[in-house]
């Protein structure tokens, strides 16, 4: 995938998460807005309401997104098969969005009233999801290769001493430039 068609593929799929957010707020603002008490006779208490048409089906369809796309980058990362079936990092980027737009659909299908169990398994979920967005953090901090495999310490020790005699010998930087220019780095290496 190119870059630029990668960059569109992320645009779509951010773009899908962010109009399914909005419609679903815009469509159930009023309905969501409106005490518990009262709900039950809102005009859209039956579409709207966790066993209601729409209701139930975001419940289902949001458990399913989470489900597919936990178990098809599990399956990607494990199955000998499935290795060359692209790159992981898309595979990841598509496991992010399906499941992020699940448990926003999940989060509707609630309308926004947790209790009892409900709630334990809702709030794990929320885990779930923020140790995610912590996790693709970290792993885009690791130093990877042109390949996108893992850099080891020696590695990464290699390339900086590559670094430094390329500015000497292809730059003609003078040692004194050098000299500030490693002390600047490692003071916020530290």
């Amino acid at each position: 995938m190119s870059g630029l068609t990668h960059k569109l593929y992320i645009g779509v799929l951010s773009l899908i998460v962010l109009l399914a957010l909005a419609a679903l707020t815009y469509y159930g603002m009023q309905y969501y807005n409106t005490s518990l008490e009262e709900r039950f006779y809102h005009a859209d208490h039956d579409m709207l309401k966790p066993s209601g048409a729409l209701g139930h089906g975001l419940g289902i369809l949001g458990s399913l997104l989470m489900i597919i796309g936990v178990s098809s980058y599990m399956a990607r990362k494990r199955f000998r098969w499935m290795l060359r079936m692209g790159k992981l990092e898309h595979w990841l980027e598509f496991h992010i969005f399906l499941c992020t737009l699940g448990p926003i659909m999940v989060l509707f299908h609630t309308a926004f009233k947790f209790g009892g169990i409900v709630a334990i398994s809702f709030w794990s979920m929320v885990a779930v999801f923020l140790s995610g967005i912590i996790g693709r953090f970290i792993y885009l901090q690791i130093p990877r290769s042109i390949e996108g495999r893992e850099l080891n310490l020696n590695e990464v020790k290699g390339l900086k001493s590559d670094i430094g005699t390329l500015l000497k010998k292809d730059y003609n930087i003078n040692e004194e430039s050098y000299n500030t220019i490693v002390e600047s780095t490692q003071k916020k290496a530290e």
